[in-house]
């Protein structure tokens, strides 16, 4: 159970690290969302601002185009105009005295109404408070009203006197009071000199008309050509013309700001855009908000499903491998059908854990034969210290008597016990050739007959590691089975070097083997039959179970013309490891 703990707190890392990464994205992928629909509906409010805003200015104009009209009216009628300069030059009881001389004066019959004229012009139009005359330098003033109250209003305020006067200060668009003036001037069509304005007292309401219901809450402002203001739809709220476009802050509340000029009026029109919304979270933003919401919970959902199915696979696959590691070698995983790394990792499991049985007794086998090769080199020591110590004292008690080939037969065979006393598994190569030629030394001395040993290895291999008794067995094989004493007896050894490996050859020109006594003597070696080659089967072993199979034996042989016996070992290997 304190195994699974730590795989589980993974998976849950997993799940956190997926649930985070699907909030992220889908919270980034609404974010974008939302902005583009921001910015779809900022663009339509701007456009939906514009238009207000032209709509405000055209009509500001169309009331310049009308008074300017008006002016091109009285040009065109010399009557007209003659009665006007009589305005502008006189006051209103002198004006009506001249015009009544300039009636009787008058041979045809005399028309022209200045008063009535100027009075009708604009009575249609429900927006203009008053039309006004007004002497270049203030001093005389025709005032013509359609909504007398209102003017009354402003009159009782200012004075008439000194709103006549102000004309002259201002451009073509200012205010007073509440009241846009609309300014056009007059000049004397003789000598082109200015005589005075004509003046259109426009109400702003008409400006308010233009705003749909939607854009109530935005502040819509239009300023002159001097940048004094002349409307705006929210009076009370303080507004600062910025020099661009774009996000201001008003009273505190983050605003558009987008602006409109017409060029030839020198009219400005400032929009201030709020939020079409009534207060109210907008819908799109609920929605948006709804369908994240829903969509992170549908990702962690399949995540956790997912990771919990994995979880589960997996926690398989580490009871299985509990059960082999208890000792049920023949455990099973299911295999389901996903096809993925983990139906791989069962399927593979399942296979190792049917050759493990198989895998185990062959690496019992080989451990098995190493003890016993083992158990037969000891069983062959014969207590050889004993020994060794038993033999010492026969040589010198020979060697005292005058025996001295007994003496040296026994030195000869004291040294061989005592290289077959030392238990190390792994020897020099130096030491294996000297003990050999102590071998070989004792073989002359017991057949009375000298023996040819040619030993063919470089100096510089006699410090590589190789098995203890690996070519003294050989050897000894040659003078148990092939030695024939009418013939001078020859054994060489030869050792080269290729490809990292040490290559043995050892040949003898013995009685060799016919092919039958060959195969039993492969057959032997390779564990198949029992023999009474011991020495052969055993070395074969142990090269197996040093260095692997590729490391065995090859014996060649042929009758009356000697053995060859190959085997070869690493030439750089782990020593007494």
């Amino acid at each position: 159970m304190t195994q699974e703990l730590p795989r589980k707190r993974v998976f849950k890392r997993m799940l956190l690290i997926f649930s985070l990464t699907s909030l992220f994205t889908v919270s980034l992928l609404l974010f974008f969302i939302y902005k583009y629909y921001t910015n779809i509906q900022l663009d339509t409010n701007l456009q939906a601002t514009e238009t207000i805003a032209n709509k405000q200015l055209d009509v500001l104009i169309d009331k310049q185009k009308a008074l300017i009209s008006l002016t091109q009216d009285i040009y065109r009628n010399s009557d007209l105009m003659q009665d006007v300069q009589i305005a502008m030059t006189n006051d209103y009881s002198s004006y009506t005295e001249q015009n009544i001389d300039n009636y009787f004066k008058s041979k045809s019959f005399y028309s022209v109404d200045m008063q009535t004229y100027l009075q009708s012009y604009f009575s249609y139009d429900e927006d203009i408070i008053a039309l006004q005359l007004v002497s270049d330098d203030g001093s005389f003033s025709y005032t013509f009203p359609s909504r007398y109250t209102e003017w009354k209003e402003t009159t009782d305020i200012y004075g008439e006197e000194a709103i006549a006067k102000l004309a002259s200060k201002e451009g073509n668009f200012y205010t007073v009071g509440n009241e846009i003036v609309v300014k056009q001037p007059i000049n004397d069509p003789s000598t082109l000199k200015q005589m005075g304005y004509l003046l259109l007292y426009v109400d702003p309401a008409v400006l308010d008309k233009s705003i749909t219901k939607d854009y109530k809450n935005s502040i819509f402002q239009i300023t002159n050509a001097k940048g004094a203001e002349l409307y705006t739809n929210h009076p009370k709220k303080k507004t600062e013309a910025a020099e661009k476009q774009g996000w201001v802050n008003i009273n505190n509340q983050k605003m558009y700001l987008q602006k409109t000029e017409d060029e030839t009026s020198g009219l400005k029109s400032n929009a201030f855009l709020y939020s079409v919304s009534d207060g109210n979270m907008p819908f799109i933003e609920v929605t948006l908000f709804g369908i994240g919401l829903l969509l992170v919970i549908f990702s962690i959902s399949i995540n956790f499903i997912i990771s919990r199915r994995y979880s589960k696979r997996i926690l398989t696959i580490i009871g299985g491998m509990n059960r082999v590691e208890n000792g049920t070698l023949d455990a099973k995983l299911p295999v389901d059908n996903y096809g993925d790394e983990l139906t791989m990792i069962s399927e593979r499991f399942n296979h190792m854990t049917e050759n493990l049985d198989a895998y185990i007794k062959k690496v019992y086998s080989l451990e098995m034969e190493e003890q016993k090769a083992r158990l037969k080199a000891l069983q062959g020591q014969v207590q050889p210290h004993f020994l060794y110590n038993s033999l010492e004292a026969i040589r010198m008690n020979a060697r005292v008597e005058g025996a001295k080939a007994t003496s040296d037969m026994i030195y000869q065979l004291a040294t061989l016990l005592r290289y077959t006393a030392n238990h190390r598994e792994i020897t020099t190569l130096g030491e294996e050739v000297n003990y050999v030629k102590q071998y070989v030394r004792f073989m002359e001395m017991r057949h009375e007959q000298p023996i040819e040993l040619e030993i063919n290895i470089e100096k510089r291999f006699t410090t590589t590691s190789i098995p203890r008794f690996a070519l003294q067995p050989l050897i000894e094989n040659f003078f148990k089975y092939a030695y024939k004493e009418n013939r001078q007896p020859r054994v060489t050894i030869i050792v080269t070097a290729k490809d990292n490996n040490l290559y043995f050859q050892v040949m003898d020109n013995g009685s060799g083997m016919t092919a039958e006594k060959l195969t039993e003597i492969q057959e032997t070696i390779k564990g198949k039959r029992e023999s009474s080659h011991i020495g052969l089967a055993n070395l074969n072993k142990r090269l197996q179970l040093l260095y692997g199979e590729a490391y065995q034996l090859t014996i060649m042989s042929k009758p009356n013309e000697g053995t060859i016996i190959l085997f070869q070992v690493p030439e750089h290997t782990g020593g007494e490891k």
